[in-house]
């Protein structure tokens, strides 16, 4: 049997179970992908001081993260000047600043991220064979895999392709190219680039349902000395009891009491003066992004992180100038203890998760 929709990964480290029920998957149990090591990384530190932007000229056109998802989309929208601080937020953020000091505020750049490809009418199709032991389906046909494409290697294995013409962006999760030269996958699916950046249906390769090429950092955005769009971002204690809104699923099983759900957005305070702080070009770039879309929770993981597109995606490492070694650069110079969470609207437990059908692949049992 085939049948065309948008699927992606639900559970990465707990056995997820997921039976087909009145055209939805129903899951027993469900423990998200992490997206980033479960003990503190090793990181690099900053780069020299130097202000590259000057904050009193006219800032640029918004340029969305490679024309990503459709402009009204979370990940695309600006915060307003008088955006609603969540009452909690002086608790919650308590919990933000211990993971900082514990684990470290980093950037994940050469490993724990996800590789992103770009394919045209050229690229090869292939049929990426599912081994998820928690579904019944095994094959996800025509999915456009440029030759020498190579997933993150750590245990995540995430593989994205975007395709432009089809408007299309294909999610792997624990990617791999077999011997024979096919490709396999624990779980993959697909999803429009013009829509709102997350599955509606609630599953996805990350844990929040969100897709996987939302919110990196890009290098040209360091270049130009802007990002305009939200940036996505894991820590340890994401909240249980299902996401908030944009998120459409989550991994969360925190039961602290100051624990944040995925899908809150984050902004850091926009009164806090980046120039005292001593941060490098790179590093305020971010840290001005944050204060004016924020970061919004995506993944369990193992420190307070945000994302780079991983250096395969590229024909040459595009972060060597800036952090030439290492796999995760320093943000410990952005003060945790100025994050503000937005206001939260309620948790949404889902019972069930809707199989979408949106052309973009096939899957078969």
């Amino acid at each position: 049997m085939r049948v065309p929709l948008l699927v992606a990964a639900v559970g990465a480290v707990a056995l997820v179970v997921l039976v087909l029920w009145g055209g939805a998957l129903v899951p027993a149990s469900a423990d998200g992908p992490t997206a980033t090591p479960s003990v503190s990384p090793q990181v690099p530190t900053s780069a020299p001081d130097d202000d590259r932007e000057d904050p009193s000229s006219p800032a640029p056109a918004p340029q969305p993260q490679r024309g990503l998802y459709a402009p009204d989309s979370p990940w695309n929208t600006r915060i307003p000047a008088d955006a609603t601080i969540d009452p909690r937020s002086r608790e919650l953020v308590g919990s933000l600043r211990e993971a900082a000091d514990e684990e470290g505020f980093v950037l994940a750049l050469r490993r724990w991220t996800v590789p992103v490809y770009f394919a045209d009418a050229g690229t090869p199709r292939e049929d990426v064979s599912l081994t998820a032991p928690w579904t019944e389906y095994r094959r996800l046909s025509g999915v456009p895999i440029p030759p020498g494409a190579r997933p993150d290697p750590q245990d995540d294995g995430h593989l994205t392709v975007i395709d432009r013409e089809r408007g299309c962006e294909y999610d792997l999760w624990q990617a791999r190219q077999d011997p024979d030269g096919g490709w396999s996958a624990s779980w993959g699916n697909a999803v429009r680039i013009g829509g709102s950046g997350a599955y509606q249906g609630g599953i996805a390769a990350r844990g929040s349902g969100f897709a996987s090429a939302a919110g990196l950092v890009w290098p040209e955005e360091l270049s130009r000395g802007r990002i305009d769009h939200a940036l996505v971002f894991s820590y340890p204690h994401p909240k249980d009891g299902g996401p908030v809104a944009p998120a459409t699923a989550s991994d969360g099983n925190s039961t602290r009491p100051d624990a944040i759900p995925e899908g809150a957005r984050v902004q850091l305070d926009p009164a806090l003066d980046l120039d005292r702080l001593g941060l490098s070009d790179e590093t305020k770039i971010i840290a001005r992004a944050l204060q004016e879309y924020g970061m919004i929770l995506g993944d369990n993981g193992g420190a307070l992180s945000l994302y780079a597109a991983h250096p395969f995606g590229f024909s040459s490492d595009p972060w060597q100038s800036i952090w030439p070694s290492g796999s995760f650069a320093d943000l410990s110079k952005i003060p945790a203890e100025r994050f503000r969470v937005l206001a939260l609207g309620p948790q949404q437990p889902r019972e069930r998760f809707e199989l979408e059908a949106d052309g973009c692949a096939d899957i078969s049992r």
